[in-house]
């Protein structure tokens, strides 16, 4: 761990130097292996129009080593179109009892897990896209967030009640990751590129075919 993480400090160091007829740059490709996996799920993969979501954000397959970390942030993101957190929500924040922090994070004196919020990531782009910001930062000094495989999360959505049949993603938006390590004297920020994603869980919304039901029209009796 200790060994992976100084390559990256020293990538950080590289300097391109300007020549006068010509530019070398020194290049270091970064090939340690990532810091951990996250993955995305539903408790469901198929929905009615109106039924409840209920998501997990697990964190699996730590390095070898790893000495756990102080600070987490991961943005969960979401179609609007489809989903709507309104009623677990006040003012964009996951209100008490609409979520729940894992085992390992849930220790209000050791860990300050913020409440989720969402909010819009993509600013000015015409997309429905949401994310919901996920952040738990450890007692500086006293506690660190183990690197074990853990459910980091646990938060609702609702597919909304018009909602035709289609399929949608509730995924990780991993470029605005941001994790920081927790080694003594030696704590630093880590990225995207740190984090292997697990596919997106895929939601299928299914609407029961409407039947309409016709009375049929008893002939008039005809006295012979």
């Amino acid at each position: 761990m200790n060994r992976r993480f100084r390559f990256k400090q020293a990538v950080r160091r590289i300097k391109i130097l300007p020549l006068m007829l010509s530019m070398i740059r020194e290049v270091t490709v970064d090939n340690t292996s990532p810091a951990m996996r996250v993955e995305v799920t539903t408790d469901k993969e198929a929905y009615s129009p109106g039924e409840e979501v209920t998501v997990q954000v697990h964190l699996r397959d730590f390095a070898a080593n790893d000495c756990g970390y102080s600070y987490f942030n991961f943005i969960v993101q979401y179609d609007s179109d489809v989903f709507s957190n309104l009623e677990y929500t006040r003012h964009s924040i996951y209100k008490e009892g609409s979520y729940t922090a894992g085992d390992e994070v849930n220790n209000r004196a050791g860990f300050n897990f913020q409440s989720p919020v969402d909010g819009s990531i993509y600013l000015g782009m015409n997309t429905s896209i949401r994310g919901i910001d996920i952040q738990v930062e450890a007692d500086g000094g006293q506690h660190s967030i183990p690197a074990v495989n853990q459910t980091l999360v646990t938060f609702k959505l609702r597919v909304k009640e018009h909602t035709l049949a289609s399929s949608s993603l509730i995924s990780l938006a991993n470029e605005f990751t941001r994790i920081r390590t927790s080694e003594a004297g030696n704590s630093f920020y880590l990225y995207s590129p740190d984090v292997t994603v697990s596919a997106p869980a895929r939601v299928d919304i299914t609407v029961s075919p409407s039947v309409s039901v016709f009375s049929a029209r008893t002939p008039d009796n005809h006295l012979l």
